[in-house]
């Protein structure tokens, strides 16, 4: 195939000379603008999606957790370890809610259920702390607010409100709490080295008196 050089010399010598003349300078600038535009909703694009895909990352371990009949912390690679307390680890609370998503105080039946979820957190968040019994003292937590409104027409209709608002908070915990539990505990845990175990095995095994050498057949050498 022939390459039409001249043609093309031609062509971009008239591209150029019509960039720089009036007409030219303003199709240039619209498609500069148009470039930029481009790229600003590309990246935008692209960054949601990372974003995106991070969210179903951890909605999928989270649903990953959730199928696990028993949540119990274990250090990765030696179940047989028990995990022992970080001292330099302080439990924390950040309120009511989880992935991401926090529900202000003002939008629960009673006020007070925040200081439930705080106490919830710490318990997640304090080294070998079960997480049944965690959550069995949020549920108790949250009712004990709900009884406390008065025994009126209008206190049941509160009442009822209240235990299924607790309800589904608790439900919450339950079902898709695992995740954040155990990610609590990875915080408030650390695991012990077994390295002094097994060096100390090494030693025992090292400085251990050797059989009897009539039972090898060896030769005595006096």
């Amino acid at each position: 195939m022939r390459i039409p050089y001249m043609k093309i010399v031609i062509y971009v010598l008239t591209f150029i000379g019509y960039c720089y003349s009036g007409y030219g300078s303003s199709i240039l600038k619209s498609l500069r603008d148009a470039v930029l535009s481009s790229e600003v909703l590309f990246g935008d694009v692209f960054k949601n999606f990372i974003t995106l895909s991070k969210k179903f990352k951890t909605v999928h371990e989270i649903f990953d957790t959730a199928v696990e009949e028993n949540c119990i912390f274990k250090c990765p690679g030696y179940p047989d370890v028990h995990p022992q307390k970080n001292k330099l680890h302080v439990p924390s609370s950040d309120g009511c809610g989880s992935l991401g998503m926090k529900i202000d105080t003002e939008y629960l039946p009673a006020p007070e259920m925040g200081k439930c979820c705080d106490d919830h957190d710490i318990c997640y968040d304090t080294c070998n702390s079960d997480k049944d019994i965690c959550d069995l003292d949020f549920k108790r937590c949250l009712y004990k607010y709900c009884d406390s409104f008065e025994k009126s027409a209008a206190g049941e209709i509160l009442i009822k409100g209240c235990k299924a608002a607790a309800k589904m908070l608790f439900t919450g915990t339950m079902t898709l709490g695992c995740k954040a539990y155990l990610d609590a505990q990875e915080r408030a845990c650390f695991c012990p080295q077994l390295g002094s175990q097994n060096q100390g095995k090494y030693e025992k095994e090292k400085f251990k008196k050797p059989k009897d050498r009539k039972n090898y057949n060896w030769k005595s050498d006096l």
